[in-house]
């Protein structure tokens, strides 16, 4: 922090000159009083951070959680829909694929009989 040249014209520097204090001191008490009360803003301002960080960690914690609990929930539900459907595309995988072979066997038919002609 710059020093000021200035001479003090401040409440605490009229009250420092009234009480009888040293004027050689009197720059270097304001000076230790504002780096003081700096340390304190500094020291309330990193209270408040550590707090508001405990804050969103708790409710980090709390919603993380609840997000499980509702995944666990839709999985619960969807299993057995799941389950369901893979048994409906076994079935069909076993029907369709004799049909689709069915069906072959004539089209073969059929493009041999055209590019026999």
């Amino acid at each position: 922090m710059p020093v000021s040249s200035e001479p003090e014209t401040s409440a605490i520097h009229q009250v420092l000159i009234d009480s009888g204090a040293d004027p050689k001191l009197i720059h270097p008490a304001i000076e230790e009083m504002r780096n003081l009360s700096g340390q304190n803003v500094i020291t309330a301002i990193g209270a408040q951070i550590t707090e508001l960080r405990s804050e969103s960690q708790t409710q980090f914690t709390a919603l993380r959680a609840e997000m499980q609990a509702q995944t666990n929930d839709l999985r619960a539900e969807l299993q057995p829909q799941i389950t369901a459907l893979r048994a409906e595309m076994n079935t069909l995988n076993k029907v369709i694929w004799p049909l689709i072979t069915l069906l072959f066997i004539p089209m073969l038919a059929l493009a041999y009989k055209i590019l026999t002609q």
